[in-house]
């Protein structure tokens, strides 16, 4: 299962490029950009290899390729930098999501389109799988914000759903918290590349109550 044709699609290694020093041909504001842009990168590298806890800057300006001087002259410090990684990529998580859905017509076909499109991706970098259901949640209350927005996000995707059967009030954040869970500790386990196995039986945890079991697996079956 691939991707999709999402532009822009972000950068996983920290291991880029040194840029040279001395006179650049790179207008200042475009090299700014890069060295933001590995700078995310290499966060997101080092957290999955050490967590968040024990990833200090120097190693993110180490993976980076840039300096102390240069880190903080885009981060007031390492939870700002892990909130821009994870903003960024929740964003292109969004549109990947949302050309998923794109494509669907029945509500049942597009929440299958737009976590099989989610898992697909985070199961090609492992690393991005680890910031964004493991690590985001012991940054503290920093993320806070970030990921209820997320939560949101799914929790709308879901909601239609209530057409189909009276289930109750609440369901949506108990079924979007179970299945980050549940990915979660696929990625504690080592399975990140992996978690493509999995979207079948998220899918019909997430779709069972509002359709019932043999047309959840219908939709399932077509989208995996």
């Amino acid at each position: 299962m691939g991707s999709g044709g999402s532009g822009n699609e972000p950068e996983e290694s920290g291991q880029l490029r040194p840029l040279h020093g001395g006179r650049h041909s790179i207008p200042a504001d475009v090299l700014a950009h890069n060295q933001r842009e590995r700078l995310l990168a290499a966060l997101a590298s080092c957290v999955a290899e050490h967590g968040y806890n024990a990833t200090t800057i120097s190693q993110i300006t180490s993976a980076a390729s840039v300096s102390r001087r240069t880190f903080y002259e885009h981060f007031a410090g390492k939870e700002e930098c892990f909130l821009a990684a994870y903003e960024a990529l929740d964003s292109y998580l969004a549109t990947l999501m949302d050309e998923a859905v794109e494509e669907q017509t029945e509500w049942s076909d597009q929440v299958a389109a737009a976590f099989v499109a989610l898992i697909a991706f985070l199961a090609s970098r492992p690393n991005f799988a680890r910031l964004y259901l493991v690590e985001a949640a012991v940054v503290g209350e920093g993320m806070a914000d970030a990921r209820e927005k997320t939560a949101k996000r799914f929790i709308a995707l879901l909601e239609p759903g209530r057409k189909h059967r009276d289930v109750d009030p609440g369901i949506e954040e108990g079924l979007v918290g179970g299945v980050v869970t549940l990915l979660s500790r696929r990625v504690l386990s080592g399975e990140a590349a992996e978690l493509d196995r999995f979207a079948p039986g998220l899918l019909e945890f997430a779709l069972v109550p509002y359709l019932g079991v043999d047309e959840a697996r219908r939709t399932i079956a077509r989208h995996t």
